[in-house]
């Protein structure tokens, strides 16, 4: 009997492991801060985004009071997402390249077309648009498809910024990138860390200085090709993390961080010094620091990517319909609202879609 109950509990700590891992490495490795990181990340991109939404403007955002550097929350945020995303997926296509891209596929596309199809019939109206009719469907079906946020014509329109979604053009990016790393394990790459990592450098160098100027010519497959390029350097920089295995230290990071601060105040170098020194650091914490609300805050239940999907239409509908709303509760409604989305999007869609079994292989894969 004890040994029928130890398989048992062996079997439900494997089912709700921390979505935060997406290896199948032992289990130390996922005893992790990722999950509460990834909260902390989408929190930013909120106290970036409601000051700007409120004022049109930055003059209350946060970065942009403290360091003058053309940086924002919500952009080290995404930093930081791209940053964590890279090591973690790296490890995915290591473990398993074989149920690779239908485990990306699952745990970015259900809640994104479940939002988008709520925002467009729901949100929109609610913000004086109009759902869309007849044709107008096949052109949002095929924004959906490309993972780009759905058009409501009208929706939002006194606002400073009448998007129904401006946080969704980062997921069509990430999803690039989910494609390149499957590209890179597929030509072997990840077995040769040194090269990797002068073709990170080489993409940074590209991104830096000769891009910029290109930021114009955007497609709907291929993005800007100056995010297109940075967001690949940030994920790249990321995998490098994971395949170097560079030692994880207290007192490098500590450096790393004071450091970083010091580098905010540079403009020219301010992102970089976030991709490196504050990549260091956030590695440090995800993977070495134990304190326990870290391990265990967002851990077995990740609504961080439903609280990003959500944060910028409540924030919008908030003040809509309360014009005169304080920042202060402007911010803690959203969040907690936004947490709210968060948890349903897990529960209801996300959680369900990763219980799938994958084709062909008969296993549930809970990563």
């Amino acid at each position: 009997m004890r040994r029928f109950a130890s398989a048992a509990l062996q079997r439900a700590v494997g089912l709700w492991r921390p979505l935060g891992d997406t290896t199948s490495g032992p289990a130390p490795e996922r005893q992790n801060a990722v999950g509460a990181l990834r909260l902390i990340l989408a929190s930013m991109v909120i106290f970036a985004h409601c000051p700007e939404l409120l004022d049109g403007d930055r003059r209350r955002e946060p970065i942009t009071m403290l360091f003058h550097n053309g940086q924002t929350a919500g952009s080290l945020a995404v930093d930081g997402f791209f940053l964590i995303s890279g090591y973690l997926i790296a490890g995915s296509w290591l473990s398993d390249p074989g149920t690779y891209f239908f485990k990306r596929v699952r745990r970015i596309y259900p809640a994104f077309v479940i939002c988008s199809l709520l925002l467009l019939i729901i949100v929109g109206p609610l913000g004086g648009g109009a759902i869309p009719h007849g044709a107008e469907w096949a052109r949002m079906i095929y924004r959906i498809a490309i993972l780009q946020a759905p058009i409501s014509d009208g929706a939002f329109a006194h606002l400073h910024y009448p998007a129904i979604d401006a946080s969704m053009w980062t997921i069509s990016y990430e999803f690039r990138c989910y494609i390149l790393a499957a590209l890179f394990g597929f030509v072997g790459l990840y077995r040769r860390p040194t090269l990797f990592l002068a073709l990170t450098l080489m993409v940074l160098a590209l991104t830096f200085v000769a891009l910029p100027t290109l930021s114009d010519h955007a497609s709907s497959l291929i993005g800007d090709p100056s995010k297109t390029a940075r967001l690949t350097g940030v994920f790249m920089v990321g995998t490098c993390f994971r395949l170097l295995k560079l030692p994880l230290n207290g007192w490098w990071a500590g450096a790393c961080a004071i450091g970083l601060v010091a580098l905010l105040f540079t403009k020219p170098l301010a992102e970089l010094a976030f991709v490196f020194l504050g990549g260091y650091t956030l590695f440090w914490v995800a993977l070495k620091v134990t304190w326990k609300p870290l391990l265990t805050i967002n851990a077995r239940y990740d609504i961080s990517y439903g609280v990003y999907l959500w944060a910028w239409p409540i924030s919008a509908l908030l003040i809509i319909y309360w014009s005169a709303i304080p920042l202060i509760f402007l911010l803690m409604l959203t969040w907690l609202l936004a947490a709210v989305a968060g948890a349903l999007s897990w529960y209801m869609i996300e959680r369900p879609a990763l219980a799938v079994k994958i084709p062909m292989f008969g296993k549930p894969q809970t990563t």
